[in-house]
């Protein structure tokens, strides 16, 4: 599941980030750390730092010399965004799929977006006053690097300003990257990968509808131990260097319906498209469901621009609108219910939810077969 020299380069970078970032004279911190995640890239992908390099600069400049200019910073948007589905595209023709694009260039699908809310941010006013070095800091957060959360920037300076040595803060920090590993490493790699492996592979291919229903729980399954893995990571990280960063998951498959699942599952990514997708789309056209399904199209395209995943985006966008109409109408009736029925209700949602998320790429998948066949 976890490709081992990646997690020991990560891990070793970022220590080497805390260790400057409280050891390290006070105007050179941010320097240290952004320079651990230079050489983090620069050890597992070159490529993938000359990109940020070069777009950390010229976001920068472009922020520097038009903060609000209109064409400058849509070009800018627009270059990143095509840069970022470029490399997708070229990744997909390689035939090597999603789970190589995700860490091919390494970390390119997070720090893009941090790239665009940088110049987003500019564009309407909203950034403080900041150094370079303090941007460099934001950027080449090692923590951050590899799989998100996607941080904001005003909130990062906020507390790269106000750092000050925190005990609780730090063993609370420890005390997660110890979640992260061991979710990663003894859940993820042994249990998954090594022990359960072949019983896994027996249910997968059972005939017919049950294989693909076990296929879809170990796929989101596995999705969720590494991803949330490596949030506990950076969430820990950072806390232990001082920075408090937004939680990335939040007991997702516990959700009641889809509008709650997308606001515990990926938070950072799916705010980013509530702010920068859905609130634009919402205020130019006053459709909710448009601005809805848009932004959950956006989302789906970010994780690969192929016809697959912009089925997949609709198929959650279509689900919360239905949802919010369907909310309501029956909220009061829900809440008359007696509390038994009530926690009933709440059950049946629960896995109402789960099933909506679990068959979303087995249906998006038959909808593309019969689009493409067709």
């Amino acid at each position: 599941m976890t490709d081992t020299p990646l997690l020991l380069a990560y891990l070793c970078w970022t220590l080497g980030a805390l260790i400057l970032s409280w050891c390290a004279p006070t105007r050179w911190q941010p320097i240290g750390i952004a320079t651990c995640g230079i050489a983090l890239l620069a050890h597992l992908a070159p490529l993938s730092l000359l990109f940020l390099a070069t777009s950390t600069l010229v976001t920068f400049a472009v922020v520097q010399w038009y903060p609000t200019g209109r064409p400058a910073l849509l070009a800018s948007i627009t270059i990143l965004a095509g840069g970022y589905l470029s490399c997708m595209l070229s990744a997909q023709q390689t035939g090597e799929g999603i789970a190589t694009t995700l860490i091919l260039p390494l970390g390119m699908a997070y720090y893009t977006l941090r790239l665009i809310h940088y110049m987003f941010e500019s564009f309407k006013g909203a950034l403080r006053e900041h150094s370079f070095s303090e941007y460099l800091c934001y950027q080449f957060l090692p923590a951050t690097l590899p799989v998100g959360p996607i941080h904001r920037f005003d909130e990062f300076t906020r507390d790269l300003r106000r750092r000050r040595w925190d005990a609780s803060l730090f063993v609370s920090g420890n005390r997660r990257v110890i979640y992260g590993l061991a979710k990663i490493i003894i859940i993820g790699n042994y249990l998954l990968d090594i022990k359960l492996e072949g019983q896994f592979q027996a249910w997968a291919h059972q005939p017919g509808v049950i294989g693909v229903y076990f296929s879809a729980i170990i796929f989101w399954l596995r999705l969720y131990i590494m991803f949330s893995g490596f949030s506990d990571l950076a969430v820990g990280l950072s806390a232990m260097m001082g920075f408090r960063i937004r939680e990335n998951f939040n007991w997702p498959f516990l959700s009641r319906n889809i509008s709650e699942f997308w606001q515990r599952w990926h938070i950072s990514l799916s705010t980013w498209c509530r702010d920068y997708v859905y609130t634009p789309v919402l205020a130019s056209g006053r459709s909710h469901s448009l601005a809805v399904i848009s932004s959950m199209v956006v989302l789906g395209l970010w994780h690969e621009p192929s016809l697959r995943y912009i089925l997949w985006g609709a198929y959650h966008g279509l689900g919360i609108t239905l949802y919010r109409a369907f909310s309501a109408r029956a909220s009061n009736a829900i809440d008359t219910l007696p509390a038994p029925l009530k926690i009933i209700w709440q059950c049946a949602a629960i896995l109402i939810t789960l099933h909506f998320v679990l068959f979303s790429f087995p249906v998006t998948q038959s909808i593309e077969h019969w689009l493409i066949g067709k």
